[in-house]
């Protein structure tokens, strides 16, 4: 029994500490990760293949001028880059608010 609690306790450390950055590499060699500027992606990655702009609703929890909980709705600002690598390949870099966000990949060019 003792055994199976060191191993699970040695397991959840271990998942507890990897990193959760996605990083790309640009069609130029370039890498970049999650967390970095959309200027900094656009100094270091070539052009995208493809780039879409849309606003997303974000809720936060607010204090009313009575002192009542509340909520606020407001909108960012999120840009789907599209880079096909090796053309085949699709990836997608997801920015919010000028940070990248997410890097996705999968999917086919056909």
């Amino acid at each position: 029994m003792k055994v199976f609690v060191v191993f699970f306790t040695a397991s959840i450390m271990f998942c507890a500490s990897q990193a959760f950055a996605d990083n790309f590499r640009c069609p130029n060699g370039a890498i970049v990760s999650t967390g970095d500027s959309i200027s900094t992606v656009t100094i270091k990655c070539d052009p995208p293949a493809s780039s879409f702009k849309r606003e997303e609703p974000m809720v936060a929890d607010v204090t009313r001028a009575d002192g009542k909980p509340g909520t606020k709705i407001f909108y960012i600002e999120v840009q789907e880059w599209t880079y096909t690598q090796g053309s085949t390949l699709l990836h997608t870099l997801i920015f919010r608010n000028g940070i990248l966000s997410e890097v996705l990949t999968g999917g086919f060019v056909q």
